[in-house]
């Protein structure tokens, strides 16, 4: 009970700076962080479940003279049922085309809610081979993990693969989208609007939580941050946490080299990576206050980050 209570109110004390829309379920609102773009966040820092009914990440999207783009689109169909209500508060342009970010179902099972509007859908292809072999599997998940809130969701797959850098015209709107290297996961896409210096990273950037490194390719996921840096973006839509900027990607930067360098220091020491977790808790202590759930997500991920650091020092 006092979780529920400590959900509610802090949905009713959230900072929205646009006229919420509660559909399905979910209390949603459209925060313009760039004339014509759009954020979409999400309450929760927590992983789908049957609180927060599967809401567990960042959408956003550009509204354009010729239609709507939409940036990931939810757990669940009925999270993008939703979406599409707040879209629809805003513009009635309808959605056109769809970026899936990454492969993991929280940003695109919610595609299907645009079937009959949407036109692209853009992916890398690792991601577009994953989530149509993979997408039955995340729906029974989420199920799993929200007691049978986020539902059925029918598959409406990437429809265009995107594997270099590529500049659209999206309705007079210039929109880059570029590979992050698998940074967070295999196959993560990026998407860059160069004239309002905006950027929608995915799960490239989280804001105030601690980011999963299960899937990520951690040497490289540093090296691309150092690189959105030199974009030198106004604001960051995550894909998790608060809109942030610049400064929230240096923070995160630093705190993947600091994961990274205290593994190093561990292994060289001879530590395994079960023995290591206290001490790579202790070493990364300074972050917990920006990146909740920095403990858990520690001894979690360690092993993945562990082979990473043992394989580049051969």
């Amino acid at each position: 009970m006092r979780r529920i209570f400590h959900f509610f109110l802090l949905v009713a004390t959230w900072p929205w700076t646009g006229a919420a829309v509660f559909a399905n379920g979910y209390q949603m609102t459209a925060e313009e962080v760039a004339p014509g773009v759009y954020a979409v966040i999400t309450p929760t820092r927590e992983l789908p479940n049957p609180l927060n009914r599967g809401w567990n990440s960042n959408s956003a999207f550009v509204v354009t003279r010729e239609g709507v783009l939409l940036i990931d689109s939810g757990s669940s169909q009925a999270i993008g049922e939703s979406l599409r209500s707040v879209i629809a508060g805003v513009t009635t342009e309808p959605v056109r085309w769809i970026v899936n970010t990454h492969s993991h179902g929280d940003h695109w099972l919610g595609n299907a809610a645009f079937a009959d509007s949407v036109e692209t859908i853009y992916a890398t292809a690792v991601v577009s081979r994953t989530i149509g072999s993979e997408w039955r599997t995340w729906v029974d998940r989420f199920n799993e993990m929200t007691g049978g809130a986020t539902g059925e969701s029918r598959l409406l797959a990437p429809s265009t693969n995107v594997d270099s850098r590529t500049t659209l015209e999206l309705g007079g709107r210039e929109v880059v989208l570029f590979p992050s290297r698998d940074s967070h996961s295999p196959g993560d896409l990026i998407v860059w609007l160069p004239h309002e210096r905006v950027l929608a990273a995915g799960d490239v950037v989280y804001s105030d939580r601690m980011p999963s490194t299960f899937d990520a390719n951690v040497s490289n996921w540093i090296g691309m941050l150092d690189e959105l840096v030199e974009l030198d973006p106004a604001v960051v839509v995550p894909g998790h946490g608060v809109v942030t900027d610049i400064d929230g990607l240096r923070r995160l930067r630093e705190l993947l080299a600091a994961l990274w360098d205290a593994v190093a220091a561990r292994y060289e020491e001879g530590m395994t990576d079960f023995e290591m977790v206290p001490h790579v808790v202790k070493d990364l202590s300074r972050f917990d206050a920006h990146f909740p759930g920095l403990q858990d997500k520690i001894a979690r991920d360690l092993s993945y980050v562990y082979l990473q650091v043992e394989e580049a020092s051969f």
